[in-house]
């Protein structure tokens, strides 16, 4: 929904305004029937520095404008114009013809400024959609300046609303061409500068000399040789071993040669010591017959070995002696090293409760006495 705004009344809205600034050389703080006449960002001003102005000689006539040069101008012409009332109306007498201009800001903000040459001044309104603390949707003072104050026109004043629309839309399309004609000319620039680089990139397999860099491991033969048959390139593989084939005949052992040691000397051993006869082996070592060592008894005594032993019946006595002894020994000293270890820990666990070392000394004896008395029972 398009907002309907009114035109600028400058004969219902200036004499109130007109009507408040000789005050300010009468109080330091604003009449009241000024604040609903200002826009809601100087409103706000005038009553932050008018509460925490540090001296009360400070006028509150210079918040009305941004510019501090100007403030000072407009405290001086304020000072010296003469706004008196009509005897019969009571109101400032204004002229018949007050021009009034408009500019459209954005789109959100439209102002208004009145030229009064008689007082030297011109006011800019701005138009306030939402001024509830001012009483509504309506023309409110944006600023009071001088009149050759050059604050506020830095764009083009229409006489209608309808014209500052227009002119507002017109510099808007035309910015937005001009942007799109920027936006073009960077998009151009960086795709020339782009394909640029391209050319420059590819131009560099041109400028590279025509000669194929050395390998460490060269080529098989066949790859180089265009004149080779097939039949020959490929039988150059034959000679490759698979990755999965267990066989490897590089890993083969070599097989074994001729030796000068006689395959049946341990067996040949292994008989003397077993029936006694060294003094026939020692006298024909070489002669003894390899048969001999793999008769039917001498075969079973290496195939199943039994140790020797005093009785075939029964273990020896005197190696089960000692192996009680030894057993009964070892468990001696677990028992003896698990008391000793129980006993460190009561210590600390006591140490750690705030007892004496000569506490628990005198414990742990009382209650060995007690174990002697129980042990006599």
């Amino acid at each position: 929904m398009v907002e309907l705004i009114p035109s600028l009344e400058p004969r219902n809205l200036l004499p109130p305004l007109l009507a408040c600034l000789p005050t300010a050389f009468v109080s330091s703080q604003p009449p009241p029937a000024l604040l609903p006449l200002l826009s809601p960002i100087i409103r706000q001003r005038v009553k932050i520095f008018t509460t925490v102005s540090a001296s009360p000689t400070d006028s509150w006539l210079r918040l009305l404008c941004w510019d501090s040069a100007s403030a000072e101008r407009l405290q001086s012409l304020v000072d010296g114009a003469s706004f008196e009332p009509h005897p019969v109306s009571g109101e400032i007498d204004l002229p018949d013809e007050i021009p009034v201009r408009y500019k459209r800001v954005d789109e959100e903000t439209l102002q208004s400024q009145v030229q009064l040459p008689e007082y030297s001044l011109k006011v800019i309104y701005v138009w306030c959609p939402e001024d509830q603390e001012g009483g509504g949707p309506a023309w409110r003072v944006a600023e009071v300046l001088p009149q050759d104050s050059s604050v506020g026109e830095d764009g083009a004043w229409s006489i209608s609303i309808g014209e500052a629309n227009v002119h507002q839309s017109n510099l808007r399309a035309a910015g937005n061409d001009s942007q799109t004609f920027k936006a073009n000319t960077q998009s151009n620039g960086k795709e020339a500068q782009e394909e640029e680089d391209d050319d420059d990139y590819w131009a560099q397999y041109d400028a590279t000399p025509g000669r194929t860099p050395g390998v460490k491991t060269p080529a098989p033969k066949g790859v180089s040789s265009l004149q080779q048959s097939d039949a020959d390139y490929y039988s150059q593989y034959d000679d490759v071993q698979p990755a999965m084939d267990n066989h490897d005949p590089e890993e083969e052992q070599p097989e074994i040669g001729p030796s000068s040691l006689n395959g049946d000397m341990l067996a040949r051993l292994l008989q003397r010591q077993v029936s006694g006869s060294g003094a026939e082996s020692s006298a024909h070592p070489a002669e003894h017959p390899a048969s001999a060592a793999m008769n039917g008894d001498y075969a079973m005594s290496l195939n199943h070995p039994r140790p020797s032993s005093i009785s075939s019946g029964s273990s020896d006595p005197v190696a089960k002696l000692e192996q009680e002894a030894e057993n009964q020994s070892a468990y001696e000293v677990g028992v003896k090293q698990h008391i000793s270890s129980n006993l460190k820990s009561l210590f600390r666990l006591a140490k750690a409760t705030g007892m004496s070392r000569s506490d628990f000394q005198a414990l742990v004896k009382t209650e060995l006495e007690l174990l002697n008395l129980s042990d006599g029972e």
